[in-house]
């Protein structure tokens, strides 16, 4: 009996391994110059945002305290033109996007959360949702359940905060 159960954790240990060092498609083949809509894939969002582009967005001033329902923790955001600019209370138009930056307790970005509409809808599946950084990726992709099931209580097309 023992040495069946020890099988039966070996096997959930090695599948429960492998599945978390599945980043997802590294690559969408998304523009990686487009400096207002950040690119789909892990590799490819990664490179975008160590290019800074989100970064001449309309960014919060500094990192603040996460607002509830929020499980980021300390965090900044910054919305592009076409989020930032959007009027109206329906969904938002393909291309709106924002990044998070996700901070540690000593004040090193850890982690990003992005997100961006890729089609007309008023789905999550209409979104792209990524969350990680280099070696630890926990959603990369649309209709991504991870995100969407927090940001449907958004009050306005699974965006909680635009930066104006």
């Amino acid at each position: 009996m023992a040495h069946r159960l020890s099988t039966c954790l070996g096997l959930l240990l090695a599948t429960v391994v492998a599945g978390c060092g599945d980043d997802g498609p590294a690559s969408f083949g998304d523009d990686l110059a487009d400096v207002q809509v950040p690119p789909r894939g892990s590799e490819d969002l990664l490179a975008w945002i160590d290019a800074g582009h989100y970064q001449s967005w309309s960014c919060e001033p500094e990192a603040h305290a996460q607002r509830s329902p929020s499980p980021h923790g300390r965090n900044r955001i910054c919305s592009n033109d076409a989020l930032g600019t959007a009027t109206g209370d329906g969904p938002f138009p393909a291309g709106a996007a924002g990044v998070k930056e996700i901070f540690d307790g000593a004040g090193n970005i850890t982690l990003y959360a992005v997100y961006r509409k890729v089609e007309d809808g008023t789905s999550g599946d209409s979104w792209y949702w990524y969350e990680g950084n280099r070696g630890d990726v926990i959603a990369n992709g649309e209709g991504e359940d991870k995100c969407t099931g927090c940001h449907a209580r958004a009050p306005r097309d699974f965006v909680f905060t635009v930066v104006r």
